[in-house]
């Protein structure tokens, strides 16, 4: 009677190791023959910032054209804090399993340089995909400008005249718009003013309590349609389709194109073949007619947006260099990732 016992139980222990070894637990997701990854289970995508922004804006239409694609729910998680490094923490301590991703972009690149998030962010996420990049632009307010200029060359010889009176907002002094700030008024006399969000700031800049802003044309269509705000100069290789009058940094011979990107990411072990089939999805998804429609609206056709892992990985690899040479000259850079 032991024996058999034995024997049975030693049976079940072998097709539970059988089935454990197939390649295939649901909790992991399941590569099939061919080598594809085969989706079991919903995936979350973390936005490190809030609902209604942006990044949020972004990822949800995503999100939805990915449900569809996949089979499977696709989830957007709102984990938002620190300037998006809490959404890096978060997604750091989750599995690497093929079903968490993340909305990045480079606010995350110039966190990790000033040594914010616990890891070392470029060592442990990959980029899986670029959805968008739109061109930043310098936009001034129309009551605070009245008068005094109306074009980038009007607005240098005004900085030069009236050193430190102009305010620029921006949402970050030591992030991206800081860096393209500078970059695009060569060190002039400027004050910088943070704000805590792109609401706030374009309330200050309609009142004619700002005199300019520096942001995304995402964010601003409707103040430049209203005519609260004057288009200045575009950070970018072309003019802008629609706004043809406005100079762009790339004819005014200005190395000033930073514009803010969002790709979606995941840890660095996360299976090989489950980046490749979100890579090969996203890919599909950009060319719906919806997802084409979201870029007109929101201004994101002006630059090609979507790249795969590889050329986003190569984009990233040229703004950490570009930040990490900014950061140093602030006295800001606490991970140098070059000295290694």
């Amino acid at each position: 009677m032991k024996k058999r016992l034995f024997a049975l139980v030693s049976a079940v222990l072998a097709l539970m190791m059988v089935a454990g070894c197939s390649g295939a637990g649901s909790s992991e997701g399941t590569v099939d023959a061919d080598g594809n990854w085969v989706w079991e289970r919903k995936v979350e995508i973390v936005c490190p910032w809030g609902v209604g922004g942006g990044a949020d804006a972004t990822i949800r239409p995503m999100a939805d054209l990915l449900t569809k694609k996949l089979g499977v729910q696709v989830q957007v998680n709102n984990i938002e804090g620190a300037g998006g490094v809490n959404g890096v923490e978060y997604v750091y301590k989750q599995p690497a399993d093929g079903y968490t991703y993340m909305l990045g972009t480079q606010s995350l690149i110039m966190a990790d340089l000033q040594g914010i998030p616990t890891m070392n962010f470029k060592d442990e996420f990959v980029p899986v995909a670029k959805l968008v990049h739109s061109i930043s632009i310098i936009a001034a307010s129309k009551k605070a400008a009245e008068g005094k200029y109306t074009n980038f060359s009007e607005l240098l010889d005004y900085i030069n005249a009236h050193p430190n009176e102009i305010s620029v907002g921006m949402l970050s002094a030591t992030g991206a718009d800081a860096a393209s700030l500078r970059q695009t008024l060569e060190g002039l006399p400027v004050k910088e003013v943070a704000y805590g969000s792109g609401s706030e700031m374009n309330a200050a800049i309609a009142g004619g309590h700002l005199h300019l802003m520096i942001t995304g044309t995402d964010e601003i269509q409707g103040l430049i349609a209203s005519g609260d705000i004057i288009p200045i100069v575009a950070l970018s290789e072309n003019r802008m389709k629609r706004y043809p009058d406005m100079e762009c940094t790339g004819e005014l011979g200005i190395d000033s194109y930073i514009g803010t990107w969002r790709a979606v990411m995941c840890r660095k072990g996360t299976p090989q073949a489950a980046i490749d089939a979100m890579e090969a999805a996203i890919a599909e998804c950009v060319q719906d007619p919806t997802w084409q429609s979201f870029l007109e609206q929101g201004a994101y056709d002006e630059r090609e947006g979507y790249a795969n892992a590889a050329d986003t990985q190569a984009l990233m690899d040229e703004e950490y260099a570009t930040f990490t040479e900014y950061l140093r000259d602030q006295g800001l850079l606490v991970r140098d990732y070059t000295a290694a």
